[in-house]
């Protein structure tokens, strides 16, 4: 039996290198919406472009989600825990938009009611002066609401575990510092 030449068999292992993978696309553009955002300054003309900032930042984070190998690696027991932690806050965050929605509305209405009173009693004094009185009460309180709920936010735990592998976890921390810095 003669052993052919033709098919040459390798009688050792090859090996790979085992390179880090490049990151998604989406991980790309998300760190650089995350750049954008933390580079601008909080003046009154830039809320509004980084509110829009911030939308298409959470469309990113969102489309990143959906992908199955993010999901899975979520899904892992291993990292239940820092999942469940990121959960929490994200609830907190969504709790102080709701308190900071409340008290702008209740602040509208309440600067409403105090225009209206300025137009129909120009000359009653009482009357202005009660709606004043009620108008500087509502922001008082309106105060201590936004600063109740920041500070209950910024309590928080935010627990950095050593052997937390998931880049899913730090862009979720990282999207709700960006967020927490540009809203308030």
């Amino acid at each position: 039996m003669a052993t052919s030449s033709s098919s040459p068999k390798s009688h050792f292992h090859a090996r790979s290198n085992s390179l880090p993978s490049r990151p998604h696309p989406l991980a790309s553009q998300i760190d650089e919406c995350l750049s954008r955002l933390r580079a601008t300054e909080t003046t009154s003309s830039s809320i509004c472009n980084n509110i829009i900032g911030l939308s298409d930042l959470y469309d990113l984070l969102n489309n990143l989600l959906l992908l199955p190998h993010t999901q899975q690696a979520l899904a892992q027991e291993c990292n239940k825990k820092q999942v469940d932690d990121v959960l929490d806050r994200s609830l907190r965050l969504m709790d102080v938009c709701g308190t900071a929605k409340d008290v702008l509305t209740q602040m509208k209405e309440d600067t409403q009611v105090l225009e209206s009173t300025l137009r129909r009693r120009r000359g009653y004094e009482p009357r202005v002066s009660n709606e004043v009185g009620a108008y500087l009460r509502s922001r008082k309180k309106a105060n201590k609401a936004i600063h109740k709920s920041l500070r209950v936010l910024k309590t928080s735990p935010c627990s950095s575990s050593e052997n937390e592998t998931i880049a899913m976890i730090i862009i979720l921390r990282e999207v709700e510092g960006v967020t927490y810095t540009n809203l308030f």
